[in-house]
């Protein structure tokens, strides 16, 4: 017999938390363990099924903790073929009602049968699949269904489209793409793991667009932008390493693109923070804040930076005296959270403008700038375009259509 395996909700905070039954090999239960860790109480079924295994009998186990646990839930799946999908709805019948989010990962499926529910209003119950480019004949015959105009019912303009695909260039449908990297709560430390590109932006696209539509219809919903101005409250203003780091999740990392400082691991991370950047930023440094994107995993904050280089900035700066020099630099980061923790941050800014600030990098013959390119950030109707573009003149007065 096929047990369900229980990942309990690893958020603290989240009080009541939705349930989540994930269907995918015993191998890759990390994904159990990460969905856990974004809010969720998780009921593992091994899929596909061992032979001389029933796949009713555990649906029938699952239903029992799903009515136990007495919360809203969704599925999630790797995988799932059409017989399946369809035993699911027809076994699963009591807890379907309470059913308000799917997510398919690949299905091994040759048509949408089984995996387009409707609700007892005759409503699509809001489903996402993420699909291999390879698995254009099932995404064809889901494409109709992301248009609400060809819906039996009118669509309130507050709704979401309930059915979304998305396909993935060059992944592997079978197994799933997911399958080929750890899970982020599995990665550690110095673990060699591929490099493919393609299955990196696959795997971190899919899930954030899962934790979107989950986040949606199910919670648990967390105010991000509360957390993150804490941690750079502990940063910038308290200076204290230890509380930054208890902002984050155990394993966490930080990338300062244009330099590569920070820290990946919570011992290197901690490190870095105490000795530095709490104790290298210079007093006068000022965050103004131009604007900021919140989803259902991350914070996409814009931003200028300003300050007197009046110390050997680290980070900024690392192995260079300090110029005295007054900087205003334009900055971008991506901060991500698992549940109500930052899990890492993603900091790119303008090193040549920086540069060009402090008197390190001649700008008369580079296509660079210092100050100005903070401050068109900031005002870029006030400030000229193409001052670097000497060809520009040779366009004045051509047609434009």
């Amino acid at each position: 017999m096929v047990s369900v395996v229980a990942f309990p909700n690893a958020v603290v905070s989240v009080v009541k938390p939705p349930t989540l039954l994930v269907l995918l090999p015993a191998s890759q239960s990390q994904w159990c363990e990460q969905f856990s860790q974004e809010g969720y109480n998780v009921l593992h079924i091994d899929y596909p099924v061992p032979a001389g295994t029933s796949f009713r009998d555990a649906l029938k186990d699952a239903e029992t903790h799903i009515i136990q646990l007495g919360a809203p839930w969704g599925l999630v799946t790797y995988g799932l073929d059409n017989k399946d999908a369809e035993t699911i709805v027809s076994r699963m019948g009591l807890s379907i009602a309470d059913l308000k989010a799917n997510v398919h990962f690949c299905p091994s499926a040759e048509s949408t049968r089984g995996f387009l529910l409707k609700d007892s209003h005759g409503r699509y119950v809001p489903v996402t699949f993420h699909l291999a480019a390879s698995q254009e004949s099932l995404h064809a015959l889901i494409l109709p269904h992301e248009d609400p105009s060809s819906f039996d019912y009118e669509l309130p303009t507050h709704s979401h489209p309930p059915v979304k695909a998305y396909t993935y260039p060059l992944m592997a449908a079978s197994p799933p793409f997911p399958f080929g990297l750890s899970a982020p709560t599995a990665t550690a430390k110095d673990t060699v793991t591929p490099t493919n590109s393609y299955l990196r932006s696959a795997c971190s696209l899919s899930h954030s667009r899962t934790l979107e539509l989950l986040r949606r219809y199910l919670g648990p919903h967390f105010n991000f932008e509360k957390l993150w101005e804490a941690h750079t409250y502990f940063e910038f203003s308290e200076r204290n390493a230890q509380k930054t780091m208890a902002t984050m999740v155990g394993n966490p990392y930080v990338n300062h693109i244009p330099t590569m400082t920070g820290g990946v691991g919570y011992d290197d991370l901690a490190r870095f923070y105490k000795y530095h950047f709490t104790k290298v930023t210079p007093a006068d440094a000022e965050m103004i804040p131009i604007s900021r994107t919140v989803g259902s995993d991350r914070i996409i904050d814009e931003m200028v930076f300003k300050f007197h280089h009046t110390e050997e900035i680290d980070y900024f700066l690392p192995g260079i005296p300090p110029t005295g020099k007054y900087v205003e630099i334009a900055l971008v980061g991506v901060i991500a959270f698992r549940g109500d923790k930052l899990f890492f941050e993603h900091i790119y800014w303008d090193q040549a403008s920086l540069l060009v600030q402090v008197g390190l990098l001649d700008p008369t013959k580079l296509p660079v700038a210092g100050v100005e390119v903070a401050r068109k950030a900031i005002d870029p109707f006030g400030m000229p375009s193409n001052t670097l573009l000497g060809r520009w003149h040779e366009s004045e007065g051509q047609p434009i259509e």
